[in-house]
C-alpha cells in the first residue's frame, strides 16, 4: 500500500497577528504654524507636534525667530509654551515684538520691601541653569506636573540652546565636551525622550513637543574635495532622536546678510537674510532646502520687494518708534549692508 503523503501543517496565521500585533492608535500629525513664508521656503508649517524638533545653525541665522513664532503659535492654540533657558541672549522683549502674550510685572513685598520680577502670561520658564542636568530634570518635573494634573495643558517645550551647556562634572572642572555628551545621551536617553514621543498615542490624555536650538560644529573632510560634514554640539544623541531638523543658514559659516532702513538720514537693521530648509525628515521625507527668508523683528517674510513693502506698511507705529517719532513713508528705503553671498536684486520687472 503506497504511502499518504504527509499533510502540511499550517497555523491559524490570524491568531498570531491578534497576539503579536500592537493595536495602538495614534493622533493625526499636526504642526505648530511659522506663517506662510517658512511654509514656502521649507515645505512645512513648522515643528511637528509630539515629535523632537531641532532648529540647527550658527549664530543670528533666524533659529530664535523660529522658536518664538512657534510659542506664540502655541498661545494661540492653547498649549503651554515651557522657555527652558540656556542661552544667555534671549530676551523676552523680543518675544513680546513677536505677538508672545506676556508682560512684565514687579512687586513689592510690603513686610521686606524687597521687589521680585518675572515675566507673565501664559507660559513657563527658566533660567539659571549651571549644568545640563538640572535642565533635564526641569522637564521632569514639568512632565510629572502634567501627569498628575497640576498642568491640565498640551506642552511645548522651547530649549535655547542644548548646545551652550556643560555637564556636573564639566561645570565643576572635571571633565570636557565628551562627558557633556555623554550626559546628554543617557539623560536624554533614558526616559525622556520616549516621553515626548510617546505622548503622541491616541491613549495619552496630551500632546507633548520638543523643540531644541542648537549650533552646529563643522570637521573638515580628509578628502578636499569633499564636503564638510555637519553635526550638533553636544553629541549626535538629540540629533538621531529628531523628527525634523530645520537648518538655517550655511553649513560652514552663517551664510546671512542684514538689511538696514534708512529714514531721515536714520540707518537700523530690521532683518537678516538668511537661508532655511529641512535637513533631516522622519515625517514624510519631503521638504525643500536651502531657500532665502526675511527674519524681522516682527517674524518671518518673504525675501521678495512686495513683501518688505507690507511689512513696512503693517508696521509704521514701530517704524516711528524705532525712528524717534519721525518716520516717512516715501523716504524709507531697504539697504543691504554685511553682504556674504551675491545680493538678490530687487529691482522691479
Amino acid at each position: 500500500m503506497a504511502k499518504q503523503p504527509l499533510k502540511k501543517k499550517t497555523s491559524d496565521f490570524s491568531s498570531i497577528r491578534k497576539k503579536f500585533s500592537s493595536s495602538e492608535k495614534y493622533k493625526e500629525q499636526r504642526y505648530f504654524d511659522l506663517g506662510e513664508a517658512f511654509q514656502k521656503s521649507t515645505g512645512l508649517p513648522g515643528p511637528a507636534m509630539g515629535q523632537v524638533n531641532m532648529l540647527l545653525g550658527h549664530s543670528d541665522t533666524g533659529k530664535t525667530t523660529a522658536l518664538l513664532q512657534t510659542a506664540v503659535d502655541a498661545q494661540k492654540k492653547n498649549i503651554l509654551p515651557v522657555f527652558i533657558i540656556t542661552e544667555q541672549k534671549f530676551s523676552f522683549e523680543h518675544a513680546k515684538q513677536m505677538g508672545l502674550e506676556t508682560e512684565y510685572i514687579e512687586e513689592v513685598d510690603e513686610s521686606t520691601g524687597e521687589v521680585s520680577a518675572y515675566w507673565d502670561g501664559f507660559l513657563l520658564y527658566k533660567l539659571g541653569f549651571d549644568y545640563i542636568e538640572q535642565a533635564f530634570e526641569y522637564v521632569t518635573e514639568v512632565l510629572n506636573a502634567q501627569k498628575s494634573g497640576e498642568i491640565p495643558y498640551d506642552i511645548v517645550f522651547l530649549w535655547d540652546s542644548i548646545g551652550t551647556i556643560p555637564c556636573q562634572m564639566s561645570f565643576d572642572g572635571k571633565g570636557g565636551n565628551q562627558h557633556t555628551a555623554r550626559v546628554i545621551s543617557e539623560k536624554w536617553g533614558m526616559g525622556l525622550a520616549q516621553r515626548i514621543t510617546s505622548s503622541r498615542k491616541e491613549s495619552y490624555p496630551h500632546t507633548n513637543t520638543m523643540v531644541f536650538v542648537n549650533q552646529p560644529w563643522v570637521a573638515l573632510p580628509d578628502n578636499p574635495f569633499g564636503q564638510p560634514t555637519i553635526a550638533p554640539k553636544g553629541g549626535n544623541s538629540i540629533y538621531l532622536s529628531c523628527a525634523l531638523v530645520f537648518l538655517f543658514g550655511n553649513q560652514k559659516s552663517s551664510g546671512v546678510s542684514k538689511l538696514s532702513a534708512t529714514n531721515k538720514g536714520r540707518k537700523v537693521n530690521f532683518a537678516i537674510r538668511t537661508k532655511v530648509g529641512i535637513h533631516k525628515n522622519h515625517m514624510n521625507g519631503l521638504g525643500y532646502a536651502d531657500n532665502k527668508i526675511l527674519a524681522t523683528t516682527h517674524g518671518f517674510i518673504e525675501d521678495d520687494k512686495k513683501e518688505i513693502d507690507k511689512y513696512k506698511s503693517d508696521n509704521k507705529d514701530y517704524w516711528a518708534e524705532v525712528f524717534g517719532g519721525v518716520f516717512d513713508d516715501t523716504s524709507f528705503d531697504v539697504v543691504e549692508d554685511n553682504v556674504i553671498e551675491a545680493p538678490v536684486d530687487y529691482s522691479d520687472d
